[in-house]
């Protein structure tokens, strides 16, 4: 009788696909990133961009399976780009 007052539940297969689309991308941009920073590692922008775009995939990450075991090395990233922007300042 009440039935039409029950949440449906939500459609986790297509919100696993979707988050797994988002990590992908993120990752891609953060490889290209780092190439940028690559070329030139005083590029204050590319390091903030970069730190932006690696706190974003962390959560990110986290909610997806496929990209899961990439927080680890995202970290350790993280924490290179704070020695590199130290030393640049």
């Amino acid at each position: 009788m009440f039935g039409f007052m029950k949440k449906s539940a939500p459609d986790k297969g297509a919100d696993e696909a979707d988050i797994d689309r988002q990590a992908a991308q993120l990752s891609a941009e953060i490889g290209a990133l780092e190439q940028r920073l690559e070329m030139n590692a005083r590029d204050g922008e590319a390091q903030k961009q970069l730190m932006v775009v690696y706190n974003r995939a962390l959560s990110l990450f986290a909610k997806s399976r496929r990209h899961r075991d990439e927080i680890d090395g995202l970290f350790v990233k993280m924490d290179a780009l704070r020695t590199l922007t130290r030393k640049s300042i």
